[in-house]
């Protein structure tokens, strides 16, 4: 049966085969359909008899379980060998990782040599991974006798160069990736072959003590916050315990009922990123505790992670999913529609790959809505969101903006671990859309259904007061549940140090790190704060006229350990 090619497919095809070429590179946005493109190019290949073996190359161990699934649909036999076996003589190829690619490149180098090969490279930007993807794509494939590279975000967070992809010189030292066939989200959306994508923005005040314990309060979206005011804010209102998560993930429940209950998505879904695993767990039991309704909590550290979220893709009455940097590229969830984006990762590479898992379209009428941060770098990634970009290397002229617009943001690392969230909350603030009317005929807007801006906020803004009652609701009684057990832990502290002193020892004998140290300081100062109805400041001021010395950040770690004792015993 002959496979059936979108319009933009059918055009990279026959550009491919009168190229004819042993390099091609396609960049076709999140949705578009790059798989069935990929698998069309082998089958004419095949067929004529330039090739007689496919090897494709991709991130992750699920997406190799989808690749070879998908090759199967269209007739080919893909395996996934480990590097220690054969490849058998029936198969039409394998499917590998780069990691795989990147532990054994001679063996792989020998499975494309021995044959007319044809070497897929799925996201092929992973393979710029200078020391270890990279350079193992390099060894394992300079040999094959053709290469296709497909990618939905053509562009890195670095300047390491991808393997096998051509660069043109722009001038002044700067270099930008060559593409043979793009295919953008502006077209793909003006084709119906993805969704519109509405970003519904909250902001919101946040108050966090730093790891001093001073308190701090700004808005979310203030524009004339700093940069680090603006990440510690954020920070905040993504912390499991305030009203900013449990108000907007009230948002996302209404807005996936809307479209379960309209029709236009049956069986619409929620996907809910976190930084890790332990935030993971407490974001689907907020959003148990604000919808009802268990989240499926699908972590990439997870073996069976490629099976829960096949089940969880599969179950028509599964509706949200709490993932750990498993849904970032690739992973086909056509029904995925609505996202909270909430994680603190910021590379335009990041956010085309996030808000790419929900428009993958089915008919005209869909459309997805991501509820995002007011952040300042998000909103403008948002309103960016049909620009084509390609990997651009060269001499940083300006280092600070390069630097910030490769930045990644990502939790707080060990030494600002005594950072604490102290609360949050949200207000729905403007509606940014990825489709705008034409004069000539009403766009998009003139179709069923699409509401303009304006439209699409009142909608939204529809019960704003009771999200925001019951997100208050849910962080007091989470707050209630959190000091109950610091209560516990600290009674369970101060039982370990009176043994421990009983025994003749010292608090040294249980910590031996002044890192460490500073931020049991940070946790059961506040937690004496608590205790005795003191702020922070207060708190850290009886503190230092108890023990006085230096302040915790250059104190040494006998008056580190004097403090934290006198905390514990009091």
């Amino acid at each position: 049966m002959p496979m059936r090619l979108r319009t933009w497919q059918r055009e990279a095809l026959d550009r491919y085969i009168a190229d004819d070429p042993t390099d091609w590179l396609v960049c076709a946005t999140p949705g578009a359909g790059k798989t069935t493109f990929t698998l069309a190019v082998a089958a004419h290949l095949w067929q004529n008899h330039l090739v007689n073996r496919v090897i494709v190359v991709c991130p992750t161990d699920h997406l190799r379980s989808q690749w070879i699934a998908a090759a199967r649909r269209q007739g080919f036999d893909l395996r996934d060998t480990p590097n220690s076996e054969r490849l058998p003589s029936d198969a039409h190829g394998c499917v590998v990782t780069y990691a795989q690619v990147a532990q054994n490149p001679a063996m792989h180098a020998g499975r494309a040599t021995s044959h007319r090969c044809l070497v897929i490279f799925d996201e092929i930007h992973h393979a710029g991974d200078v020391m270890s993807w990279g350079s193992g794509v390099i060894d394992a494939f300079s040999g094959a006798r053709r290469r296709l590279g497909v990618t939905g975000t053509p562009f890195r967070s670095d300047e390491a160069r991808i393997a096998h992809v051509r660069y043109e010189d722009v001038g002044e030292g700067v270099f930008e990736s060559v593409s043979d066939y793009s295919y953008g989200y502006e077209e793909a959306l003006r084709d119906g072959v993805v969704r519109p994508v509405t970003f519904a923005t909250y902001s919101g005040r946040s108050t966090w003590t730093d790891a001093v314990g001073e308190e701090h309060t700004a808005i979310l979206g203030d524009s004339e916050l700093t940069r680090a005011t603006e990440e510690m804010a954020w920070r905040t209102a993504l912390d499991p315990d305030g009203e900013w998560i449990a108000h907007v993930m009230a948002a996302a429940w209404a807005r996936v009922n809307q479209l379960r209950d309209s029709g236009r998505i049956p069986h619409a879904k929620v996907l809910i990123p976190a930084s890790n695993q332990k935030v993971a767990k407490e974001y689907a039991e907020v959003w148990r505790q604000v919808t009802g309704d268990e989240a499926a909590v699908i972590l990439s550290e997870d073996v069976a992670s490629s099976r829960k979220l096949a089940t969880y893709r599969d179950d028509p009455e599964a509706i949200c999913a709490v993932c750990v940097r498993l849904i970032t590229e690739g992973v086909d969830v056509p029904d995925a529609a609505v996202l909270v984006y909430s994680t603190t990762a910021s590379t335009p590479l990041f956010f085309a790959q996030m808000v790419g898992r929900v428009v993958r379209a089915r008919n005209r009428k869909e459309r997805a809505t991501v509820f995002l941060p007011a952040v300042s770098r998000l909103l403008g990634l948002a309103s960016q969101m049909e620009e084509q970009r390609d990997h651009v290397i060269g001499p940083p002229t300006e280092p600070d903006l390069i630097e910030e617009a490769n930045r990644e943001r990502t939790e707080p690392d060990a030494e600002t671990g005594s950072w604490q969230a102290i609360a949050s909350d949200a207000i729905l603030g403007e509606v940014i859309d990825t489709y705008a009317p034409t004069p000539s005929d009403g766009g998009l807007f003139a179709l069923d259904g699409l509401l303009t801006p304006a439209q699409e906020r009142a909608l939204l803004a529809r019960d704003e007061k009771h999200r925001a009652e019951q997100a208050r609701q849910v962080a007091r009684d989470r707050r209630a549940a959190r000091a109950s057990r610091a209560a516990q832990e600290r009674q369970e502290r101060r039982e370990d140090l009176i043994a421990v002193q009983r025994a003749g020892g010292s608090v040294y004998d249980t910590i031996d790190d002044p890192r460490e140290m500073r931020r049991q300081i940070h946790t059961a100062l506040l937690d004496f704060a608590r205790d005795h109805s003191l702020t922070p400041q207060a708190a850290w001021g009886q503190l230092y006229r108890e023990i006085p010395g230096a302040r915790n950040d250059a104190a040494p770690m006998d008056l580190l350990a004097r403090r934290l004792s006198w905390l514990h015993s009091h």
